[in-house]
């Protein structure tokens, strides 16, 4: 009995199925590209969303020092031929020359494809940020592959930023009192007045009671007789606070002399009403 050998179609085919499966075992557990042949780019399917959840942008801080708060994401398609991912996240600030990368993808290894991700979320902690108005400006690269076949793929990527600016303000307000002087007023009302060089909260704090936010120069009324002081402060917008120097001065307020010239002539007309009486009572026992 004569032995079938299998047809040359039939070899074909086997010989191409073990092709294709080693092909897919490639794409599937070792380097992607190392069987695909490249085509060239493609306009990308998607771009990365950047934001930045806090600080909340155009902030003031008085430190040197900030923790910036980053997301990162990738939109993927449905489309199962599309394999996109993070390829850089990387920032650069106005005081610092270099880009500084805080994520990087790379495949060292053919034979392994290192995971890619879709979603990245990093703090930033940034110190010795100099004093000033800055601006800090982040990027995310998104990369990817487009595979119509086992036999080809193209390449896309694209890209977006974001920026936040903010202000680091380490200096206290300074603050001068004009009108007082450590001495003694014979008035029990003495003008506060003094001068700020920045915008600031004004307050005030009289023989060490509570803090008394005012608006502007005022006058200190009602003061008894003795030793008082006074300080002033000014809180800036970024928390700093300076005060002025403490202002220790007397309250020597004289009483108001006796009224003498009224009490003499109440005396006077108090005689001639006592005089009058007595003319008229003497005419009566006359008669």
């Amino acid at each position: 009995m004569r032995k079938k050998f299998p047809s040359a179609a039939l070899i074909l085919a086997l010989l191409l199925s073990a092709v294709a499966a080693t092909l897919f075992v490639n794409l599937g557990r070792a380097n992607p590209y190392s069987q695909a042949v490249y085509k060239g780019e493609i306009a990308p399917p998607s771009k990365p969303t950047i934001t930045i959840p806090s600080p909340k942008n155009n902030s003031i801080y008085n430190t040197n020092g900030l923790s910036i708060i980053l997301n990162v994401s990738i939109k993927k398609t449905n489309n199962q031929n599309y394999q996109e991912f993070i390829s850089r996240v990387y920032y650069k600030s106005d005081w610092l020359q270099d880009d500084t990368y805080v994520y990087k993808y790379y495949n060292p290894d053919s034979n392994y494809i290192r995971p890619q991700i879709t979603e990245f979320y990093y703090c930033l902690n940034l110190t010795e940020i100099p004093a000033g108005k800055h601006n800090v400006a982040f990027y995310a690269i998104e990369a990817g592959y487009y595979f119509p076949s086992l036999f080809e793929y193209y390449g896309f990527s694209t890209n977006d930023s974001s920026v936040i600016s903010f202000t680091i303000d380490t200096t206290s307000p300074s603050v001068s009192v004009l009108s007082l002087e450590n001495k003694t007023y014979d008035t029990s009302d003495v003008p506060l007045n003094f001068t700020v060089n920045e915008s600031a909260q004004i307050s005030y704090v009289l023989d060490g009671q509570e803090n008394v936010t005012i608006a502007g120069n005022i006058t200190l009324t009602g003061l008894p007789n003795g030793d008082h002081n006074v300080t002033v402060y000014a809180t800036d917008e970024a928390g700093n606070v300076g005060g002025s120097e403490t202002i220790s001065f007397t309250i020597d307020k004289k009483p108001e002399p006796f009224p003498v010239v009224p009490v003499a002539a109440a005396s006077v007309a108090a005689v001639a009403v006592a005089g009058a009486g007595l003319l008229v009572y003497f005419k009566k026992r006359k008669h």
